[in-house]
């Protein structure tokens, strides 16, 4: 029997042992501001786009919404985020950043930059862009054959 697949070249290992590597050490770095990996990507996501629908933050920062919504909770208690009405649908919540949530994206952003920089040493700039243009081609390719299953 021929065995092709081998697991040091099998793309979703490669792509899940590099997120969960960098996610470790970032984690680390982020433990002491008592903020999580899927939090602070609710912070940047609110921090570089503004204010979010809870749908549209989902679909944004690929938290499911039943997820989303427990963790705005604990955001929202912790002072770094505000859930109000849409102005566009009084029906519909959004998020936007608190002044403390604000501030504490501004002193995290530098750290995840960081990790990007180590993840990406000795690569051209070049080869980062066009890195990060396949992975999210793989993404859209994964994403439409979730939507046909």
């Amino acid at each position: 029997m021929s065995h092709k697949l081998i697991l040091q070249d099998f793309l979703p290992y490669l792509l899940n042992r590099a997120g969960l590597r960098v996610g470790l050490m970032f984690s680390r770095d982020i433990e002491p501001f008592h903020v999580t990996l899927p939090m602070w990507r609710v912070l940047v996501e609110l921090w570089h786009n503004g204010e979010h629908r809870l749908g549209e933050l989902s679909e944004r920062t690929s938290i499911d919404m039943s997820t989303l919504s427990r963790l705005v909770v604990a955001m929202q208690r912790k002072n770094l985020v505000v859930r109000r009405r849409s102005g566009l649908d009084g029906r519909a919540l959004s998020l936007t950043l608190t002044p403390r949530g604000l501030a504490l994206t501004e002193k995290i952003a530098p750290q995840a930059l960081h990790y990007e920089g180590v993840a990406m040493q000795e690569m051209s700039e070049r080869e980062v862009a066009t890195l990060k243009d396949l992975l999210k081609r793989v993404y859209r390719n994964l994403e439409a054959a979730d939507r046909n299953a």
